[in-house]
């Protein structure tokens, strides 16, 4: 029995054949539906998973949805462990096409997720914060280096913070975390002095993202210290544990979804750093 396959609602852009049960024809992504897709986030989604999947998706666009299309899509990656980023966005959006009944079959069940390199990624040390704050010569300058360290925020909850929402009396302030959730992260006294003083005559660090990334990058080539903004952040998670506080601690501080990734962190402390913690009664 020969079929065309449509959606309830006669949708045209539902073009695969079925005879016998059996799909023929080839579904390929289309500018529209990353589009369309896109346009179906939830409202609270943040413009840096906007531009995640835009970066993922649209390179997708004209490849055959199937498990081999797909894959061989997933082969061209030559980013390291951007494959599995790329993984994810490409079944997200395979996932919402089917819901959508716009293909027949989801491809994506039958890609495996790709295995990723396990490498210890660098995270800022105490010592290195010295010689980084050593490298600068401005307030502001050295308030973002510290306040990075800190707080573990991301890029995004940096450049977005504003004066009234720190909390000196508390140690604590207010961000715009991921998935625009508002959530609050912590600095020390030391580090709430070198804010005051910058923020009594400033409302913002005065930096985009972009800025702040620039900033770090000529730090990094001046100093030969890896210093994006996941360096601080995970140096944040390593610098916690070795104080001893608590893995669910450390994600509920850093504003971490999951605790996966903050136990991640925990492979890089060694064991005299774990021997530190015991107690000999």
């Amino acid at each position: 029995m020969l079929a065309m396959i449509h959606e309830q609602n006669k949708d045209p852009q539902m073009t695969e054949l079925l005879i016998g049960g059996v799909q023929i024809g080839t579904p390929q992504a289309k500018q529209q539906w990353v589009d369309d897709f896109l346009a179906s986030r939830p409202q609270n989604t943040s413009m840096n998973t906007f531009r995640y999947y835009q970066t993922c998706l649209y390179p997708a666009v004209g490849i055959d949805l199937t498990p081999k299309g797909i894959n061989d899509w997933l082969t061209n990656v030559t980013k390291g462990n951007a494959k599995l980023s790329y993984y994810r966005a490409i079944k997200a959006f395979c996932n919402w096409l089917y819901k959508s009944k716009k293909i027949v079959k989801n491809p994506i069940d039958f890609v495996d997720k790709p295995k990723t390199a396990k490498r210890i990624l660098p995270a800022i040390t105490q010592e290195q914060l010295v010689t980084l704050i050593k490298n600068v010569t401005t307030l502001r300058d050295a308030c973002l280096l510290r306040f990075l360290f800190d707080s573990g925020c991301r890029l995004s909850e940096v450049s977005g913070v504003e004066a009234k929402d720190f909390h000196y009396d508390t140690g604590l302030v207010t961000v715009i975390g991921k998935g625009n959730k508002q959530r609050r992260a912590p600095f020390t006294i030391a580090t709430g002095e070198m804010l005051q003083e910058w923020f009594a005559e400033h409302d913002t660090f005065e930096l985009s993202n972009e800025g702040i990334s620039s900033f770090l990058d000529r730090l990094e080539s001046n100093t030969g210290i890896t210093c994006n903004a996941h360096c601080f952040r995970r140096g944040f998670a390593i610098h916690q544990f070795k104080q001893g506080v608590s893995t669910r601690n450390v994600q509920l501080m850093g504003g971490w979804e999951s605790i996966t990734m903050v136990e991640r962190y925990t492979q890089q402390l060694s064991q005299d750093d774990a021997f530190k913690h015991y107690d000999r009664g």
